[in-house]
């Protein structure tokens, strides 16, 4: 299989239902991207994730009732890019702290969604 048709698999984390719709909206927008799952439940989520093969992309909200930044530390390992996506712009130093990826901040045009994400798959093709 060419690079470019492997197909990427993600995952979403946020405990508001619009925001899962929106990125569920914008992942079936882009060809090479394939949603797994998508959970309103960081403890459900990380107990089910842990389980997965890889996940090539996690889109997770912080404000949750265990904080984004504690499940991307939980889940580092098991996936391959982070996407950190909040309304809260004062959580972006501690984001890099946890070792993700991108930090996008909600509303997030389908655009930036989808330079974030070439972004991301340029820096592993090199």
């Amino acid at each position: 299989m060419k690079h470019s048709d492997k197909q990427y698999r993600c995952v979403i984390i946020d405990d508001d239902f619009s925001s899962i719709n929106i990125l569920k909206e914008y992942i079936s927008m882009t060809p090479k991207l394939t949603l797994v799952k998508s959970y309103l439940s960081p403890v459900m989520a990380v107990n089910e994730i842990k389980m997965f093969e890889k996940i090539d992309f996690l889109f997770l909200d912080i404000n949750m009732s265990i904080s984004g930044l504690d499940v991307a530390k939980m889940l580092r390992d098991t996936t391959e890019f982070i996407i950190l996506i909040t309304g809260h712009p004062e959580h972006a130093l501690q984001a890099f702290s946890a070792h993700v990826d991108k930090f996008l901040v909600k509303p997030i045009p389908f655009e930036k969604f989808l330079t974030s994400v070439n972004q991301l798959l340029k820096r592993e093709i090199r």
